[in-house]
């Protein structure tokens, strides 16, 4: 399943990241703790069965012991290393020349080859846009970061990351966490994810390490649901993390909204909470910064409501919408209005200086999942929802109208959706089948037609 996604722009990534060298003890603590963390119970392999012994749960070794006998293991420290290439070998290689160390042998090349080509594969062009795209595989959960590079038709997953705990929400930052500039330290811009999950603990998690076996920094010290509600602190939230969003144009702060209900405002330069807004009565759902004023909050819960809050004076306004709201998004070509998603199949369109909704669209038959609108192409609102489908609508006027719709049923019911960044009409989208799927509706000539785009 793919709960949530985000695209990273074109030059973010480094184009040479940091590749750490697991060795087996690294990936026998990170298997051990990603299993204690998800509490994965594991019993005997259904193969095994037949090697267990009624009443006694414990498995047969004599089967085994026999095939062990013709390697006479008992005395394999007793012999000498002539001996045991002897019988193993027999006489056929007798006189070859051998190394005890393959690195050592001059006919033996190939793990620095091999090492030089995955450096290579991990090179990162100018032209590539990342895709992070957190998956849940039964009770396994991991972060796939995909490379789409649309000049050269690529698409691949670049790197994983494994998650210790089934993630939610996930939101892109350049500003590295603990970064302080009182030290007088130049900062530099990184490519960073923050990832809630059902943990009231957020990890951030640095895309330029390869091999990474644990987050570069955590905000909040819980790692379980607490009945003490949050507060300004390093505590942070009681409940899961279901939003997030990072202030782009106020780079320090990042917006969390939990199932506890609070919306948390962290400070990543000290990793603290600085602010802690209670006005939803139900789960945040969604959070997202306004494009031009930074202090400009939109959220969205579960309560049927929708925030649009004055972070720095606490002043906010609120509308009631049909149903809870499961995505609320602003409207990059109206910096006014934003548009709203909801679990009964419809999308709203409000314009923050009124009092009711512009208009509302019946977009789905189950609850819309997921909404995003491009800033390449005016009017232009995609939307996804449980009935596997994605819709194409022109909301340029007050009378918006569906352009076309398609069904991806290997997806299953679709949880989210985003456009590229970089290329007007491509679309990533994920499901809780399946892997992530790109969609360029741009491919469909009456969408071509519609909003007046060259042919491709």
């Amino acid at each position: 399943m793919i709960p949530t996604l985000c695209w990273i722009q074109r030059g973010v990534a480094h184009e040479d990241p940091l590749i750490l060298k697991l060795g087996p003890d690294d990936i026998a603590d990170l298997i051990a703790t990603t299993q204690k963390n998800l509490e994965i119970s594991e019993g005997p392999e259904s193969g095994d069965e037949d090697k267990v012994e009624e009443g006694t749960g414990e498995l047969n070794m004599d089967d085994e012991a026999e095939d062990l006998k013709e390697f006479n293991m008992e005395d394999y420290d007793k012999e000498d290393n002539d001996a045991v290439q002897q019988r193993i070998l027999g006489s056929g290689l007798a006189g070859v020349a051998y190394y005890s160390d393959a690195n050592s042998d001059p006919y033996i090349t190939l793990p620095e080859a091999v090492e030089d080509a995955d450096e290579e594969d991990y090179k990162v062009r100018p032209t590539d846009n990342f895709i992070c795209c957190p998956k849940i595989d039964d009770d396994t959960a991991s972060l796939e970061i995909h490379v789409w590079n649309q000049e050269e038709e690529d698409f691949y997953v670049h790197h994983d990351l494994m998650l210790d705990t089934l993630p939610l929400s996930i939101a892109w930052m350049s500003f590295d966490v603990g970064y302080n500039s009182e030290d007088g330290s130049s900062r530099e811009k990184g490519n960073y994810v923050a990832i809630g999950s059902m943990t009231p603990q957020i990890e951030v998690w640095d895309l330029d390490i390869i091999n990474s076996s644990e987050p570069v920094g955590f905000l909040g010290t819980r790692r379980k649901a607490s009945r003490h509600p949050p507060k300004v602190g390093k505590k942070g939230h009681s409940g899961s993390v279901l939003s997030l969003s990072w202030n782009q144009n106020t780079e320090t702060i990042l917006a969390s909204g939990s199932a506890d209900t609070y919306i948390l405002l962290w400070d990543l330069e000290v990793i603290s909470a600085k602010e802690c807004i209670n006005q939803h009565t139900d789960k945040v759902s969604s959070l997202a910064w306004h494009l031009a004023e930074p202090t400009t909050l939109l959220s969205g819960g579960y309560d049927k409501t929708c925030f649009v809050t004055d972070c720095r004076t606490r002043s906010n306004r609120k509308w009631e919408l049909d149903d809870q709201v499961e995505q609320a998004i602003w409207n990059t070509n109206n910096p006014f209005s934003f548009f709203g998603a909801t679990s009964s199949g419809s999308i709203v369109c409000i314009d923050i200086r009124q009092d009711k909704p512009l208009y509302t669209i019946s977009a789905h038959d189950d609850e819309v999942t997921g909404i995003a609108v491009t800033r390449h192409v005016p009017g232009l609102l995609a939307s996804c929802g449980e009935d596997e489908i994605v819709k194409i609508w022109d909301v340029s006027s007050d009378k918006p109208s569906l352009v076309i719709s398609r069904t991806f049923s290997e997806s299953g019911a679709l949880n989210c959706l985003q456009f590229c960044p970089d290329y007007p009409t491509m679309l990533a989208l994920g499901g809780i089948d399946g892997d992530l799927t790109l969609w360029d509706p741009a491919t469909s000539k009456d969408f071509r037609i519609h909003f007046n785009i060259p042919d491709l």
